[in-house]
């Protein structure tokens, strides 16, 4: 996620701050893979290589301390998958995918009621006669039209 994938508005300064500093720290992380691979041994690529690790930590730091984060509470599912070396987006993915098969369930239940509600009361209209004002009255509230 970029900030500009983010709407810019004061309750979300906090996210678009800690999407900035997540970029930075993921760039600093690259930066001691390549500062680890390639070192030298000498003291010079020592004192970078420290240099480098003593950035990262003042980073993760700052992106603990971001002010108005605990508005945005992080799932411990998500936090599982991360600790389990999973993509987050597919905890998204399947959430998504079981919230559609979900709805559509519920789709089909509230469409097969509303099929009861109808036979329902044609035949109650059709045995109690007098009732035929009520009945429509209440198609018509329970129709959602």
């Amino acid at each position: 996620m970029t900030t500009s994938q983010i709407e810019s508005t004061p309750e979300n300064r906090p996210l678009v701050a800690a999407v900035e500093q997540l970029q930075q720290l993921t760039d600093s992380l690259i930066e001691a893979g390549v500062l680890v691979h390639d070192n030298q041994g000498t003291p010079q690529s020592h004192q970078v290589l420290v240099h480098k690790f003593n950035q990262v930590i003042d980073q993760l730091d700052n992106l603990n301390t971001i002010q108005g984060m605990a508005s945005y509470p992080i799932p411990v599912d998500i936090i599982s998958y991360i600790e389990d070396g999973r993509n987050p987006d597919i905890y998204t993915r399947e959430f998504v995918e079981v919230n559609a098969k979900s709805n559509a369930r519920l789709k089909g239940k509230m469409e097969n009621f509303g099929k009861l509600r109808d036979i329902l009361s044609q035949k109650v209209v059709s045995e109690f006669p007098e009732l035929k004002d009520t009945v429509e009255d209440i198609q018509r509230r329970t129709s959602g039209k």
